[in-house]
């Protein structure tokens, strides 16, 4: 709030709200656009270049002695489509759940699909409702707002409500004194 600003002696315009709107608006959208980027981001799967090199990390820990070069290969091209899909952020932590557990080149797709993060708040469900939130309030930033209108006769029945409840309320604090 302005320190200068008087609401007595020198009320804001409507001009003067109006801009405040538009700035805070502009501000709101920043914010919004930034984390929709995020999350696009943690959601959008990973290169096919950085599948396979995880993969090939994964496939060296746990690969037989008579798997040849050109096995691997085979493995790797074979393997790499099936986690196309996989958001990026779960990614790696699959991957690493992968090599700390797996024994065999069959078992690692399995391992990293199966994959469940430990803060299952963290996953790409969570991921999915914040985006779709967020991307709900940018579109919302510019709609007309309800104007709040003052029912007088509401405003009477509350006003007279809580004086019968105050007077109710005195009469029994003093007839327990």
């Amino acid at each position: 709030m302005d320190q200068d600003h008087d609401q007595f002696s020198n009320p804001r315009t409507d001009a003067a709200w109006d801009e405040q709107k538009r700035q805070h608006a502009k501000l709101l959208r920043a914010s919004l656009e930034q984390e929709i980027a995020e999350l696009e981001g943690k959601l959008a799967p990973r290169s096919m270049d950085e599948i396979m090199a995880a993969l090939s990390r994964c496939l060296t820990l746990t690969a037989p002695t008579g798997m040849s070069q050109e096995d691997r290969l085979e493995w790797l091209t074979i393997a790499a489509p099936e986690l196309a899909d996989l958001p990026s952020m779960l990614f790696d932590d699959a991957c690493a759940h992968a090599r700390k557990t797996c024994d065999h080149p069959a078992k690692i797709i399995p391992a990293i699909l199966k994959f469940e993060p430990s803060a299952y708040w963290c996953g790409p469900a969570h991921a999915r409702k914040l985006l779709a939130d967020a991307k709900a309030k940018l579109a919302n930033i510019d709609a007309p707002r309800l104007q709040q209108t003052v029912d007088e006769t509401e405003k009477h029945e509350v006003g007279s409500g809580m004086k019968d409840l105050l007077r109710d309320l005195m009469k029994n604090t003093e007839a327990s004194l």
